[in-house]
């Protein structure tokens, strides 16, 4: 079954310090990474996607100079404007504006993502049969490669040691239960420990870029 996907490129990119580059937009998903921009891997990873049949891109006032080129570049996308109050509010008011049903949501910031990767999540959200699902990875992957995740679930018992990465899926139709049973995917992809928040791990990327391309 293919589902809908929402690359979420709205945010404020407040941990990124633009004063160490010479770049003409304070968007972060639009710097440079081998030819294309950050937010283009993603884009192209979700059309390359078996089982992906929609794809929508959320901008929202944070990301006026974003909305502009993917609305100049990309014919295939649908976008959406969200009023940027953040992750589960802008997501929510997607969802109930488009009427959507299972969804998948993308981090706008790993671009070593590949569309084998999001078939393989989405095959694996229909075996769990549950009615969200959370892509994670063991923080001892991350200190393999040295690298500090923003993120740590070391509280909860069920996540504890584990980090986010920005994949999700999610019925729709349930969006406003203050609660949803939910699968989680532990993942070994070293892909996806990528992701761009700050400038040293923007600069780190541009360092091993062609190792993965």
């Amino acid at each position: 079954m293919k589902i809908s996907a929402i690359i979420m490129a709205g945010g404020k990119s407040k941990r990124f310090n633009f004063g160490k580059i010479d770049f003409e937009y304070r968007e972060k998903l639009l710097l440079p990474l081998g030819g294309k921009s950050i937010i283009d891997y993603i884009i192209d990873a979700a059309l390359a996607s078996k089982n992906i049949d929609r794809l929508i891109i959320a901008t929202s006032p944070f990301t006026p100079h974003t909305k502009s080129i993917i609305k100049d570049k990309k014919k295939l996308v649908e976008l959406i404007d969200t009023p940027g109050d953040g992750y589960h509010s802008d997501l929510s008011y997607i969802i109930k504006t488009l009427n959507l049903g299972i969804t998948m949501t993308i981090a706008a910031d790993i671009p070593l993502i590949k569309p084998q990767i999001l078939d393989e999540i989405i095959l694996k959200y229909f075996k769990l049969n549950k009615p969200a699902l959370s892509v994670m990875a063991n923080i001892k992957l991350f200190n393999k490669y040295g690298l500090k995740p923003t993120i740590v679930f070391d509280l909860d018992s069920n996540k504890k040691d584990l980090v986010p990465l920005g994949i999700n899926i999610i019925d729709g139709r349930l969006i406003d239960e203050p609660e949803l049973d939910e699968a989680i995917i532990i993942s070994e992809w070293e892909e996806l420990i990528y992701n761009i928040n700050t400038i040293d791990d923007y600069f780190l990327l541009k360092k091993i870029f062609e190792y993965w391309y």
